[in-house]
């Protein structure tokens, strides 16, 4: 009876040790093609990519859809929070623990079509009205820490655009990557647009909160080299991005 007893303790103890690693908290935005929900589950590029490693670790696939700011700040605040896709800047490098890059885009400044607004640097965009930008967007940060006056935040970036087209704003931040589905959900077409002046080229990554283990991190790390070394990252490329699979070191 000793003996069983002392059995049950040991398999109690081999349980728990199974279920000491903490569960991650999987928050993303609406930001077609890298993110969005289609049919009532989320999908898209960098979601394909988080949803794989996540098939990779036996790890469950809990991803929650919500603002960016939001998301942003809970990753700010909380630990063993993994936000995706994040465009890895300066301001952000010590905030978060990274994995990737997945891949890259341009940061552009566009305009109405026929507005004839001509933009040469920075410098000449404070000189506009006002300049459409989404809350926590990396091109939000970049533009605010060089001392931009003339930014008008919201927090979706559908409304930026019909602000755009409608003659709200002068100038609007978006990438070349998102810039059509944005449109398209305002319920316009890139034909409306123009680019007016590229602001910066970012790439964009996987992040965890700053408190979440090393080891945690470091194992998405090795499942995504994997997928690199398998081929696995570039077929997800491929399919989301038209020119191929986005440059990787």
């Amino acid at each position: 009876m000793v003996a069983a007893f002392l059995g049950i303790l040991v398999l109690l103890a081999g349980c728990a040790g199974t279920n000491t690693a903490p569960s991650l908290q999987l928050v993303t935005e609406n930001y077609p093609p890298i993110t969005f929900m289609k049919d009532g589950k989320a999908t898209g590029f960098a979601t394909e990519v988080v949803q794989e490693i996540l098939k990779r670790l036996n790890q469950p696939d809990n991803i929650k859809m919500m603002a960016w700011d939001d998301a942003y700040n809970l990753a700010l605040k909380e630990k063993n929070v993994l936000l995706f896709s994040t465009t890895r800047t300066e301001q952000r490098e010590t905030l978060f623990k990274w994995v990737g890059p997945i891949g890259s885009y341009n940061d552009i400044l566009y305009a109405k079509s026929g507005a004839g607004i001509v933009i040469n640097n920075l410098e000449e965009a404070k000189k506009v009205g006002k300049i459409g930008v989404v809350d926590g967007w990396f091109s939000t940060e970049f533009l605010t820490g060089l001392d931009f006056k003339n930014l008008e935040s919201t927090r979706l970036p559908a409304d930026n655009a019909k602000k755009l087209v409608e003659g709200k704003v002068d100038l609007c931040a978006f990438t070349d990557t998102t810039a059509p589905e944005i449109l398209k959900e305002a319920g316009y077409s890139m034909d409306e647009i123009v680019p007016a002046y590229v602001i910066k080229t970012y790439e964009f990554y996987i992040a965890f909160s700053k408190d979440t283990a090393d080891d945690i991190v470091n194992e998405w790390r090795r499942s995504f080299e994997e997928m690199k070394t398998d081929g696995t990252f570039g077929k997800i490329s491929a399919k989301w991005v038209s020119s191929g699979a986005p440059a990787t070191p």
